[in-house]
C-alpha cells in the first residue's frame, strides 16, 4: 500500500523554508551593515605589512559561523554560546580543514571541523585504557593521518582521517612525548621525549627507527626539548626549550645550525613552547611567558616578535594579545593557528604571501591598530 504523507506536512515544509528564506535575507542585511572591515597588520605602521590578524576561536559558536545551525539560532535565539576549551595545549591543521586542538583539561582532542561547522572527537576505543590521560602534542601525517602523544601514558596515538584509532605507538619505549612532527614527504614521525632529552625517529605506521640526542648543552645534546617541526626539505627543527635555543638536523639527523636565546629582547625568547614552519620559508616559535611569537627565516635570522600579554576575561580575543601561548602550526596557504591557553582560545594569522595579496589587496582605510597591550 502507498504509505500517505501526513496532512499539510508539506505545506509545513514550504512554511519552514520560506520562514528561513527571510531569515536569511534579513540576517544578510543586518550583517552588510555590521561587518568589521578594519585589519590588524604586523609590523605596526609599517610600508610593508607581512602578517594579519584572522580570527579567534573559543566557543562553539565560533565553529557553527555559517552553518545552518547558526543561522536558526539567530532567528529564534535557541542557543547560548559556550566556551569549548578547558586548557588548550597544541593544535594542528590537515588538508579538510579540519583544526585539531588538544585539552589537557578535558583530557581530550577537540575537532574543529571548519567545512562542517561542528566540533567533533575522536571516535572512543572500546577500552578505557587506550584513551586519553594527559593528551599534548599533535601531527597530521600523509594521507591525513593524525597523531596525538600522551605525556603521562608514555605513548602515542595513530589514527586515521576517520578518525578512528589504528595503532599505539612507543609503549615501553618512549617517557615522557611531548613533542610530535611529520615529514609526510619520506612518511616519518618525530617524537620530542622530555624524559629521555631525545628525538626519537619512526616510520609513518609507527615503527621504531632510532634515537638520538642525550641530556647536556653541547651541540646534538637537549635539555627537555618540547617540540619539533620539518621545512619542506625535510629538515627538523628541534626546540631545546630549557636551553632556550632551535637545533636544526638534516634528514640523516646530523647538526646544521643553531639559533635563539634566552631573554626578553625581540630576537629571544624566556620560555619557548612551540615551533612551527611554514611554506613560504618561516619558523614561529611561541614564547609563553612572554606571551607573544617570534618570527625567524629558515637561517636562524630574526624577522618579527609578535604579541603582548592581555586577558580577555571571557570577550573576543585582543589581535596579537595573548595569555600564555603554547602550540603553534602553519597551514598549507602559510596560515598560522596559535594556542592561547590562558584565555582559551585559537588565534589565526596570515603570512601575507603573494597569492593572498591577491586575493585580498591592503586598502589604506581598512588599516588599524590594536589595543594597547601589557
Amino acid at each position: 500500500m502507498k504509505k500517505m504523507e501526513r496532512p499539510f506536512a508539506g505545506a509545513t515544509r514550504a512554511v519552514t523554508k520560506l520562514i528561513l528564506l527571510f531569515g536569511l535575507i534579513f540576517l544578510s542585511g543586518c550583517a552588510a551593515k555590521e561587518v568589521d572591515s578594519r585589519r590588524y597588520l604586523w609590523p605596526i605602521g609599517g610600508h610593508s605589512p607581512k602578517i594579519e590578524f584572522i580570527r579567534t576561536i573559543a566557543s562553539d559558536r565560533d565553529v557553527r559561523e555559517g552553518s545552518e545551525s547558526r543561522v536558526l539560532e539567530a532567528i529564534l535565539g535557541i542557543e547560548e554560546t559556550r566556551g569549548i576549551f578547558g586548557s588548550p595545549y597544541d593544535v594542528a591543521v590537515d588538508g579538510r580543514g579540519r583544526i585539531y586542538v588538544s585539552d589537557l583539561a578535558k583530557r581530550d582532542v577537540l575537532i574543529l571541523d571548519l567545512p562542517n561547522h561542528q566540533v567533533r572527537h575522536f571516535e572512543r576505543p572500546k577500552h578505557d585504557e587506550l584513551y586519553f590521560e594527559s593528551p599534548m602534542a599533535l601531527a597530521v601525517g600523509r594521507d591525513d593521518v593524525v597523531y596525538v602523544s600522551d605525556n603521562q601514558q608514555g605513548r602515542v596515538y595513530l589514527f586515521g582521517s576517520d578518525l578512528r584509532l589504528r595503532k599505539v605507538i612507543g609503549q615501553g619505549h618512549l617517557t615522557r612525548p611531548v613533542g610530535l612532527a611529520c615529514d609526510r614527504e619520506r612518511n616519518l614521525l618525530y617524537v620530542a621525549d622530555a624524559g629521555s632529552h631525545q628525538v626519537v625517529v619512526y616510520d609513518g605506521n609507527g615503527e621504531w627507527l632510532k634515537s638520538f640526542g642525550k641530556r647536556g648543552s653541547a651541540t646534538g645534546d637537549f635539555n627537555y626539548p618540547l617540540d619539533l617541526e620539518v621545512d619542506t626539505a625535510g629538515n627538523l627543527y628541534v626546540l631545546d626549550t630549557m636551553n632556550a635555543r632551535v637545533q636544526v638536523f638534516d634528514t640523516d639527523g646530523n647538526f646544521l645550525r643553531t639559533f635563539g636565546e634566552r631573554g626578553t629582547s625581540l630576537g629571544s625568547f624566556h620560555m619557548a613552547k612551540g615551533i612551527a614552519v611554514d611554506r613560504s620559508g618561516h619558523v614561529y616559535v611561541t614564547d609563553g611567558v612572554g606571551h607573544r611569537f617570534v618570527i625567524f627565516d629558515l637561517a636562524g635570522n630574526h624577522l618579527m616578535t609578535l604579541g603582548g600579554r592581555t586577558s580577555t576575561e571571557g570577550k573576543l580575543g585582543l589581535p596579537g594579545g595573548f595569555d600564555m601561548p603554547k602550540g603553534i602550526d602553519a597551514d598549507a596557504e602559510d596560515g598560522i593557528w596559535v594556542v592561547d591557553t590562558f584565555n582559551r582560545m585559537v588565534h589565526k594569522y596570515q603570512f601575507l604571501n603573494e597569492k593572498y595579496l591577491r586575493e585580498h589587496p591592503i586598502r589604506s582605510e581598512e588599516m588599524a591598530l590594536p589595543g594597547d597591550l601589557r
